[in-house]
């Protein structure tokens, strides 16, 4: 663990990230998404530099998302697997079609498997050096309010509690880390923008600006994001 606590990272006021689900699962899925690409995986791997290698960010991981990795990572793994698999075969196929049509080819793919566990070992560490905030009854509690007042990331005709949840727990996260003398820059990263950003203006919903500015705290929506908010080099 990188930073063994809250008051660590104050202490040294590094920039803080606090991602969810489906944005660390990024990472893992399949390159066949056009929001996964090499710059994608440059940003993560930066941002496992930063928070693994060299502490130059400190990283917190609230304990539901924790949990809603390992119900989630195994089939993320395998849908990533599966479309490789099905482009490896594909790319097979129109060799083939090419040869009948007079030019050979033989188009090696098979490597793109072995990056799998890679990209998944990124994930690893960056999960292995963050710090875990607990869901605690008093913040489930909010997470439920906040659910009943349809408050972001709560959505009419939908249990919402697991992402109120990880709302509730950054917001005291990043309130706690201002308490605390913090200053740098605090950035909650989610790809899960339908949840958090309006479908006609395409910026975060207000009533959860106003609470993240409350705190300080900024709203990244991709990995590449990330890193460029929270002051990263790119890595190499």
């Amino acid at each position: 663990m990188a930073y063994a606590s809250l008051q660590a990272i104050a202490q040294v006021n590094v920039p803080v990230l606090l991602p969810d689900t489906c944005i660390l699962l990024d990472l893992l899925r399949s390159p066949r998404r056009e929001n996964v690409d090499g710059n994608a995986m440059l940003a993560g791997k930066a941002i496992r530099d930063g928070v693994v290698e060299n502490e130059a960010i400190g990283c917190v991981v609230a304990e539901q998302v924790r949990n809603e990795l390992n119900d989630n990572l195994p089939a993320v793994r395998e849908d990533t697997n599966t479309a490789l698999r099905k482009l490896r075969d594909e790319i097979v196929r129109i060799d083939k079609w090419s040869e009948a049509l007079g030019q050979p080819s033989q188009t090696q793919i098979s490597h793109f498997l072995t990056r799998v566990p890679i990209a998944e070992a990124v994930m690893a560490d960056i999960l292995g050096a963050a710090l875990t905030h607990d869901t605690t009854p008093d913040l489930t509690y909010r997470a439920i309010a906040r659910m009943t007042q349809k408050r972001t990331p709560a959505k009419p005709g939908k249990d919402s509690s697991k992402d109120c949840i990880v709302v509730e727990s950054y917001l005291e996260v990043a309130g706690n880390l201002r308490n605390l003398g913090h200053t740098a820059d605090i950035v909650f990263a989610s790809s899960n923008t339908k949840e958090f950003v309006s479908s006609t203006t395409s910026v975060l919903n207000a009533d959860i600006a106003a609470e993240f500015a409350a705190v300080g705290m900024r709203y990244s929506r991709a990995l590449h994001e990330t890193r460029h908010l929270l002051g990263l080099p790119i890595a190499r």
